[in-house]
């Protein structure tokens, strides 16, 4: 019995190891993929890379390197989700915006974007310049800073220090919340399923969510699209120019 006993706890000692032998080496599979890449295997190098990201693995440099695989595949539409993807993630990035804006210039759907004010244009490029945790992480260092403001106020030894103190901490709070609502913003827009891409080469974009519509209009593959809502198998979607119509769902991926 106490043999048996042995034998059971050295296994149970052992047994992580043999999980940890049976799971793949990530870093060893992306150095692989990253090699294949370089040497213009481009299939292997995507095989690997999708590897990683079906065991559940998200981060805008593993697709932003799929994305570029697939544009060295000739795979436009994949490669234009994964760039969206990867800049959803993390849309200050330079890399990802200039190679998107690339791999645009081969769809076929030239569609015009409805200019936005030129505040609300101001305001996206700030919110754009740094990621989601950056400004999670300014936010927390603006507040610490209004919190010293705070203890200066109160031991000030004059009056004037007492009133420079509380202007400069409302300002830097002012500061601190808007940090934190762009934080919390990418964040959202960064879980959100609202934009997808069009995967097929010739998608119909219907009057009503059936079959017998009217055509309205036909997008080709590598279109963005903003997905409003869905009824059964069909999806109501919007283009930047403001027109709207139905599609199949199975027409697009989300991005």
């Amino acid at each position: 019995m106490r043999k048996a006993i042995y034998i059971l706890v050295a296994l149970c000692s052992l047994a992580p190891l043999f999980l940890q032998a049976q799971e793949p080496n990530y870093n060893e599979l992306w150095n692989r993929a990253n090699n294949h890449y370089s040497l213009g295997e481009y299939q292997d190098a995507l095989s690997a890379y999708k590897q990683i990201e079906e065991a559940g693995m998200v981060s805008y440099k593993l697709y932003y390197n799929i994305a570029n695989t697939y544009y060295k595949l000739k795979e436009d539409g994949h490669a234009l989700l994964y760039y969206e993807r990867a800049l959803k993630l993390n849309p200050s990035d330079k890399d990802i915006k200039n190679n998107l804006e690339i791999a645009k210039l081969k769809t076929l759907d030239k569609i015009e974007v409805i200019p936005d004010f030129i505040l609300t244009v101001w305001i996206g490029k700030l919110k754009n310049s740094l990621s989601s945790d950056n400004w999670a992480k300014i936010s927390i260092l603006l507040l610490a800073a209004v919190a010293v403001l705070l203890l200066l106020y109160r031991h000030a030894s004059t009056v004037a220090m007492k009133k420079g103190a509380f202007a400069l901490g409302c300002i830097v709070l002012l500061f601190a919340i808007c940090s934190l609502i762009f934080s919390f913003n990418l964040r959202s827009k960064a879980v959100s399923e609202d934009y997808a891409i069009v995967m097929v080469p010739v998608s119909n974009i219907k009057s009503a969510p059936n079959s017998t519509g009217n055509n309205l209009f036909i997008l080709h593959e590598g279109t963005k699209i903003e997905v409003l809502e869905q009824v059964d198998t069909w999806s109501r979607i919007e283009l930047s120019d403001g027109r709207q119509g139905w599609v199949q769902s199975s027409d697009f991926e989300i991005i």
